[in-house]
């Protein structure tokens, strides 16, 4: 990456670091995906159930083999419908952010389990990139409706069964003290 294209990124993550940790986020900032999937492993705790939401970056063979190791609600075989709901009940959810805002807002686009983990879990962890940073809240809702055919896509491909998009907006992590971590990269993720 040109040193000053990261510089001009990074930048941004600074600037977003601060709004976050104002919210009550716990931030970790890395530079790569690679690195990302690192720093979320290192937050996991092998006594603790762990889940997975929908998110291209972090469905890999190798990061899907390194959560194996863990107490992981293993989607990725027979009877995922099944294996999906019970992660509901997971103390862990890692997923993924498709937006936030410049005021700190995180918007999720997914399955259930990747909604229904903002409520669930005793800590979530939320990755992020920051070409996911957006103006608004409605700048992000444009953009997820814009997207809409790689959402459904993405869904078809990941076996989802709903017909709608599951969309979760979270507002801020002062609610729920030190629950929300958020992983930000450098590297760009998704759209």
């Amino acid at each position: 990456m040109e040193e000053n294209l990261r510089w001009y990124k990074e930048k941004n993550l600074d600037r977003l670091s601060s709004v976050l940790l104002n919210k009550g986020y716990l931030i970790h900032g890395v530079f790569s995906v690679k690195d990302a999937e690192e720093r979320i492993l290192s937050l996991l705790d092998k006594n603790k159930k762990v889940a997975l939401g929908d998110s291209w970056e972090l469905m890999n063979e190798e990061f899907i083999s390194q959560l194996r190791e863990y107490d992981f609600f293993d989607r990725f075989g027979d009877n995922s419908e099944e294996i999906k709901r019970a992660s509901l009940t997971s103390n862990i959810s890692i997923i993924e952010g498709e937006y936030v805002t410049e005021k700190g807002q995180i918007i999720t686009v997914g399955d259930y389990n990747t909604s229904s983990a903002l409520f669930g879990a005793e800590q979530l962890i939320v990755l992020i990139s920051e070409n996911k940073i957006v103006k608004n809240i409605n700048e992000a809702f444009d953009k997820v409706k814009a997207n809409e055919k790689y959402y459904r896509l993405r869904a078809e491909k990941l076996g989802n069964i709903n017909d709608g998009l599951s969309i979760g907006v979270i507002e801020n992590g002062n609610k729920f003290n030190k629950r929300i971590s958020v992983v930000m990269t450098v590297e760009n993720t998704g759209l």
